[in-house]
């Protein structure tokens, strides 16, 4: 019998990857499609259909934790299911030893290499608006959608190279007047992910029963 398989948000990629590298860990990983958690029926599609699918193993462990309610409902079927109880990614990015110590800015807009990739095939990157649009339109429309927004935040894990990431934020930090500030980002749940550590940072759905809604920490 396998053991542990994860499934995980590309925009988890390179710290995941280092975690495991760091513990050894032998546990299979599965990145879903990009872009998946801007349609929440689309990414309940996704992962209860790989849930589904497998075959002769011990867990899944499923990443894409709260992000738009896309989890609700799926079903363990084929092995527990295990979730880290994080409102999204960013949640596991900014974790530490445990989530019972995360703070995060709520209003803030936050950013890592793998955020910043994801941002730049979205439709509201700067440079796409500008060619759509024309560079005013394009600063208005911007500067309406983030007119409640002043707070940009790095997440630093030390996994990839921060430079471009500022280079790429800092014209619209600028254009919306606001401030840019670098964060840590230990990624503790990754971590213990690939430890297989699945303390009280983790909840765990027997087979045969599904995510339920009041799972995951809400927003605010």
């Amino acid at each position: 019998m396998a053991g542990t398989v994860i499934l995980a948000c590309p925009t988890l990629g390179v710290e995941l990857k280092e975690a495991m590298k760091e513990e050894n860990s032998k546990a299979v990983v599965y990145f879903m499609p990009p872009g998946l958690h801007r349609d929440p029926k689309a990414l309940h599609h996704y992962v209860q259909n790989a849930v589904d699918h497998f075959y002769n193993i011990d867990r899944i462990v499923v990443c894409t934790t709260g992000c738009g309610g896309g989890n609700i409902g799926i079903k363990a079927t084929t092995a527990p299911l295990i979730y880290p109880k994080t409102r999204d990614c960013l949640d596991i990015l900014l974790s530490g030893d445990s989530l019972k110590d995360l703070k995060r800015d709520m209003m803030g807009v936050f950013l890592t290499e793998g955020w910043m990739e994801f941002m730049k095939e979205s439709d509201i990157d700067f440079d796409k608006l500008k060619q759509k649009m024309g560079e005013t339109k394009a600063r208005m429309y911007l500067m309406k959608l983030y007119s409640v927004i002043h707070d940009f935040y790095i997440i630093d894990t030390g996994c990839y190279d921060i430079e471009p990431v500022k280079e790429y934020i800092i014209p619209l930090v600028r254009l919306v007047e606001g401030e840019l500030h670098i964060v840590p980002g230990h990624y503790g749940v990754l971590r213990k992910m690939a430890r297989e550590q699945f303390d009280d940072d983790f909840f765990t759905v027997p087979v045969g029963e599904t995510v339920k809604s009041d799972s995951f920490p809400s927003n605010f």
